[in-house]
């Protein structure tokens, strides 16, 4: 208040200044008397000392503006440099120091709502960071999910797929997001399940489709799980589909299934065998010395058709579970072979069957265990008497190839393979359908050979066959150079 006065008492002792010179300056203007000359030079010099005065106040006062309004310049340049809003300083008895109390005031409270909007947007920044940390990790979740899994939101469009789902339904989820997923998906049970449950809203539906696949073409059996996605108000916000592929579990209940049936089957007849010569043993039936050795001879061949069936169950299982652990010795082929051929030449003898043996030298040596190598080529000679008709050739030959390999083939002039069938040949249980009545078994042969080659010996085995032309099983394992066999 003191310094308004100050300011007020200034600016009225400006005023008379001015206001006596003007009033000097018309006294001056009006004709006086002769002896009235030195008045009017004293009014003269009274307008002149006033309006020097006055021009020297104003210019002061000018100045002193001047110098304020450039301090505050420098001031709110050093605030934009330094990126920050401040308080301007001036001097207590400075003329603008009321303006500049208002402007302060002004820029605290620009200050106070700059820095609520700093923090707001920094709480804000951690909030987006948070949740995009959290769809991060929800993708990588569903990424690594084996099964197919399809995201989508309120209005049904594509979200969120991982690559099983990407793959199931041949799209892309990049040129596909927030597309309508009909428009993504042509699977008419899938999108109804969809529909279906958006309409009830529920949290829960399993079905089962079949589906062929895209690319391979492979008919499919898919179990699929739907949720809807609730808010807090129960409104469907969005929904998730889980899709499992069940096709390998469907196939190995009905492998299972067939196995049981099969393997009853082939227990039931040497038990029956041996139950029904037991039987005539026990009631005296054989009343002479051949027939009693003919009947023990039947029980002991059923006995030993048993022992064996058991005997490639528990090697399957073996073999899978890793329990069964090879015993690798430098082995002759030669040698195996001709084992293997004697063992299975009186069967070959009752089909009047011709085997044809054939090596590129006598010395070709193989480093494996010999029991398995034995099981393995006992099982191809097998199959291909059984699957051979009556007078037929069957050839059995050891070689090696260009990279030093010893490469074994088993070639018989049998039925032979449908096309459908030689993919899965080699699969645990599986008979080819066309055959089965022509020989029995379990369908674990070839499953065992697979197993002992490939997985216990790094080996390799491969089928080509015609059907009514035969069939060639080739088997390639590692050859073993520095080593004789005495």
């Amino acid at each position: 208040m003191k310094l308004f006065l100050t300011r007020r008492l200034v600016l009225t002792l400006l005023v008379l200044i001015i206001l006596a010179g003007n009033i000097a300056f018309l006294i001056a203007q009006f004709p006086l008397a002769q002896s009235s000359s030195m008045v009017r030079w004293f009014f003269w010099l009274i307008y002149a000392l006033v309006t020097i005065v006055a021009a020297v106040s104003i210019e002061l006062i000018r100045r002193r503006y001047v110098l304020a309004i450039g301090r505050i310049r420098d001031q709110l340049r050093q605030f934009e440099q330094a990126d920050r809003i401040g308080m301007i300083m001036v001097d207590v008895d400075n003329e603008l120091a009321d303006l500049v109390t208002e402007i302060n005031h002004y820029l605290t409270n620009v200050r106070f709502r700059f820095e609520r909007d700093d923090l707001e947007h920094k709480e804000l920044q951690l909030q987006a960071s948070v949740s995009e940390t959290e769809t991060r990790q929800v993708e990588a979740v569903i990424f690594s999910i084996s099964d197919a899994v399809i995201v989508t939101d309120k209005y049904d469009e594509l979200l969120m797929a991982n690559e099983a789902a990407q793959e199931l339904y041949d799209f892309c989820l990049d040129r596909n997001y927030r597309s309508p997923i009909d428009q993504v998906i042509n699977d008419d049970d899938l999108l109804g399940l969809i529909r279906r449950g958006h309409r009830e809203r529920s949290k829960n539906i399993i079905c089962q489709f079949e589906r062929v696949h895209p690319v391979s073409g492979k008919k499919l059996d898919l179990k699929v799980l739907f949720s809807c996605v609730l808010d807090a108000d129960g409104q469907v916000i969005g929904g998730v589909v889980v899709i499992h592929d069940i096709t390998s579990e469907k196939e190995i209940v009905r492998m299972k299934d067939d196995f049981v049936n099969s393997i009853s089957h082939e227990l039931k007849t040497p038990l029956a065998g041996i139950s029904a010569y037991a039987e005539l043993l026990a009631d005296n039936e054989a009343d002479n010395v051949a027939a009693h050795k003919q009947f023990c001879r039947v029980i002991q061949d059923q006995s030993n058709r048993l022992n064996h069936l058991i005997d490639a169950i528990l090697d399957s299982s073996r073999l899978e579970s890793g329990l069964l652990k090879p015993s690798f010795e430098p082995l002759s082929v030669a040698e195996i072979i001709d084992d293997v051929a004697a063992i299975m030449r009186p069967q070959m003898q009752e089909k009047n069957i011709e085997l044809a043996i054939s090596f590129e030298s006598d010395d070709l040596v193989i480093y494996a265990d010999r029991d398995m190598i034995h099981q393995a080529l006992l099982n191809l000679l097998s199959n291909a008497v059984k699957y051979s008709l009556a007078g037929r050739k069957v050839s059995i030959s050891a070689d090696r190839n260009d990279v030093g390999q010893v490469v074994i083939e088993v070639q018989d002039q049998g039925v032979g393979i449908p096309e459908d069938s030689l993919e899965h040949i080699f699969d645990k249980f599986y008979r080819v359908p066309q055959n089965s009545n022509l020989a029995g078994g379990t369908g674990l042969g070839l499953h065992l050979v697979r197993e002992i080659i490939q997985t216990m010996h790094d080996g390799q085995i491969s089928v080509d066959s015609r059907p009514g032309k035969g069939s060639t099983f080739t088997v390639t394992l590692p050859g073993h150079h520095s080593l004789q066999v005495i």
